[in-house]
């Protein structure tokens, strides 16, 4: 176990990962591993990550840059030089996992290669994230996430359309944290595996099958669902686009087969204006509804009733007004007030926020999920801590994002490298 490793109780303790990752995907999978007790060391080039500067008050000292590197190590080091890719290779015994975000064939250029990393060391486990995967018509394309969510449908299946008829982007972006989550899943998963046999691996993610994995039974093909549902649809769809349709069109048609697919139109499922903000309801079951029902006088309302037919065009337009009348009277009270109302009858239900305000929200403040720190450039700050806890090996946010370099001695010298070594490789500016 390495000494760099001192004081981190989390499960993955003693366990060293080399991110060479940047932007967001790689480097928040960094921050899962990071909160379970991994030592994450961020190889960066000698100008620092090009994401340090993006949205930057401070030079290199980006918002999200830190809060997408907080608990990481950095390593700045020229490995597009002799030297610099021989001391990486000396170091790479050191560590247990290697976790990078290329696109195919950057890493090899780097000196970075599955093939040249496993020969150096047999049991590393190594985890590429790409955006469009290894193979096939589009592995050697960049992708970063909103390039993604657009060809994975993402951005279609959630509807979302600028004012004037684009292609919207998501926020935040759903394929790269969700790849991150995967990776560390997944080297987890590995790390048992070779607990057990000694032997590494190589495991490759994706942006594109992570946007596919969230979108399951849209994606899932089905016969005897589709030849009703999802093949009409689609065959609109094409005649629509080869007949010059707008986004527009092409989502108000597949909204309709969303519609019909989803059970009863979603009166109690939607979000709505109330008198001095916004309130969603969340209501999948009956019992909910009809709680969703009493508490908005709305007995009336025949969703529920077997014999309401989404198809049916009488039938869509009542349910139309129906949730026009509903949305009526919210707009007549307060968030506080129907909150409490729905809250009482049991219907799930939540106020509409932004997320500039949730570090200060008595829920998250309950949860203790904030976790202060005093960073080296930027002075004090809040960053969101671990995603889940554990109660006999606790996560923990350990570190702020590191300065640049500002621990490339100290990982070097772990990995077998001596003093006077390093010292050379910062005079000829191979080690920042």
């Amino acid at each position: 176990m390495s000494d760099l490793n001192e004081g981190r109780p989390g499960p993955l303790n003693g366990i060293r990962v080399l991110a060479a990752t940047q932007i967001v995907a790689g480097p928040y999978g960094g921050v899962i591993l990071s909160d379970f007790g991994a030592d994450v060391v961020k190889l960066e080039p000698i100008e620092g990550e090009g994401y340090r500067s993006s949205g930057a008050s401070v030079p290199g000292e980006g918002k999200r840059f830190q809060s997408l590197n907080r608990g990481a190590k950095s390593l700045a080091l020229d490995v597009s030089t002799e030297a610099g890719r021989a001391a990486l290779h000396r170091i790479i015994p050191s560590f247990d996992v290697v976790l990078t975000n290329y696109r195919p064939g950057v890493p090899e250029r780097m000196g970075l290669g599955y093939e040249t990393l496993s020969a150096l060391h047999p049991g590393i486990i190594y985890c590429s994230i790409t955006g469009f995967g290894e193979r096939g018509p589009w592995a050697d394309k960049g992708a970063t996430d909103l390039v993604a969510a657009a060809y994975s449908g993402l951005i279609a299946g959630d509807d979302k359309i600028t004012p004037e008829g684009s292609p919207a982007q998501m926020t935040p972006a759903i394929s790269d944290y969700v790849t991150g989550l995967a990776c560390a899943a997944s080297i987890n998963a590995a790390l048992y595996h070779r607990l057990q046999t000694g032997k590494g691996q190589r495991i490759d993610a994706s942006l594109l099958a992570s946007a596919l994995s969230i979108q399951d039974f849209y994606v899932m093909r089905q016969d005897v669902t589709d030849a009703i549902l999802r093949d009409p649809m689609m065959e609109r769809v094409r005649a629509l686009r080869a007949a010059g349709g707008t986004y527009a069109e092409v989502l108000a048609e597949r909204g309709t087969y969303r519609w019909a697919g989803a059970g009863p139109p979603r009166l109690y499922y939607n979000g709505y204006n109330a008198k001095d903000g916004q309130i969603v309801l969340g209501c999948l079951t009956k019992a909910t509804r009809a709680g969703a029902r009493r508490v908005l006088g709305m007995p009336h309302d025949r969703t529920d009733e077997e014999g309401f037919d989404p198809y049916d065009p009488e039938m869509v337009a009542l349910a139309l007004r129906w949730r026009g009348e509903i949305a009526e009277k919210v707009r007549q009270r307060t968030v506080a007030e129907w909150v409490a109302a729905f809250q009482a009858e049991g219907v799930p239900v939540a106020p509409v926020q932004i997320p500039e305000e949730l570090s200060d929200d008595p829920q998250v403040e309950a949860l203790g999920i904030m976790v202060d720190f005093d960073h080296p450039v930027t002075g004090a700050q809040r960053v969101v801590g671990p995603i889940t806890r554990m109660s006999e090996t606790p996560t923990r946010a350990y570190r702020p994002s590191p300065a640049l370099g500002e621990h490339t001695d100290e990982v070097l010298r772990a990995g077998g490298l001596s003093e006077a070594e390093v010292a050379v490789l910062r005079q000829e500016g191979v080690a920042r």
